[in-house]
């Protein structure tokens, strides 16, 4: 082989190798740069479904407030007509009562 082709060949060996480390270089940036936004998506995602969870909890909190409100009201009417209706029969209750005390001791 001539000098010339030698020379030619060792010259096209180092661009390759310097073609080769200019590549690693670049997908070492690109794998960076692709971990970066990776990474700021997952934080904008989280953030986001973070933010979603908290409005649908104070949602959820809003409508058990209604709710609780809504069936203690419901209780204390149901609570107080059982109450009149106790007391429309207390009298009566209170003279059976006695009388069956009456009716035993004697």
């Amino acid at each position: 082989m001539s000098k010339d082709a030698i020379a030619r060949i060792r010259k096209a060996e180092e661009q390759a190798a310097l073609l080769c480390r200019v590549a690693e270089e670049k997908a070492a940036e690109m794998r960076e740069r692709v971990r970066s936004e990776g990474e700021a998506h997952c934080n904008e995602v989280a953030a986001a479904t973070e933010a979603e969870c908290a409005e649908i909890l104070g949602d959820m909190r809003r409508r058990a407030t209604v709710l609780e409100s809504k069936k203690r009201t419901e209780a204390e009417a149901e609570a107080e007509a059982l109450m009149a209706a106790a007391r429309t029969r207390m009298e009566e209750a209170v003279k059976l009562i006695v009388w069956e005390i009456i009716e035993r001791c004697q």
